[in-house]
């Protein structure tokens, strides 16, 4: 029998046994939302005969010291150790504004998730599911990252009414031990 858990992972909801637990294999964390990749690096001009180059933004210094600081709390908290391997990244990202593009939330999360340890490197990222979410009743701008290794899993996209957000239902991969 299968019951539908909505507080589980992404708050999008998992499906899987009864009894078993949630997702044993995936990582979840919650994170301020990214900054754009258009906002995450500058030029800096070519002056007195030294090179130009690019660095990142204050916004973006911020946003990492910020995000890497919640990540690093949430997995000691939960005691969460790193996903090795070859990995399957779901991203649900709270939408604020409509001219915003979703693809451009990527590159920061998953280089957050480098730099924290989290994940090896982000060639090891297999897959990536990658939405836009209805802000939550606190409008606190949250961005919900699932990590699980990269097995045979199913997952479902549900749009909201308008089309605009949605959520991602991942068909939990099933752990052949009795629980």
């Amino acid at each position: 029998m299968t019951d539908f858990y909505p507080e589980a992972t992404m708050g999008h909801g998992v499906r899987q046994q009864v009894g078993a637990p949630i997702a044993p294999t995936c990582t979840t964390l919650n994170i301020p939302v990214p900054p754009s990749v258009n906002c995450m690096f500058a030029n800096k001009a070519a002056r007195g005969g030294k090179p130009g180059g690019r660095f990142k933004t204050k916004e973006y210094k911020n946003w990492i010291a910020e995000a890497g600081w919640s990540i690093r709390e949430q997995m000691t908290a939960e005691g969460c150790d790193p996903v090795p391997g070859r990995v399957l990244v779901v991203i649900g990202v709270e939408r604020k504004s409509l001219q915003a593009d979703i693809d451009n939330r990527c590159k920061a999360v998953l280089d957050l998730l480098v730099t924290q340890k989290v994940i090896e490197d982000d060639r090891w990222v297999t897959g990536i599911a990658l939405s836009w979410m209805p802000q939550g009743t606190r409008r606190t701008g949250m961005c919900r990252v699932a990590i699980m290794p990269a097995v045979p899993t199913s997952i479902t996209f549900h749009p909201s009414p308008d089309g605009a957000t949605g959520g991602w239902f991942i068909e939990a991969p099933q752990d052949d031990t009795e629980v």
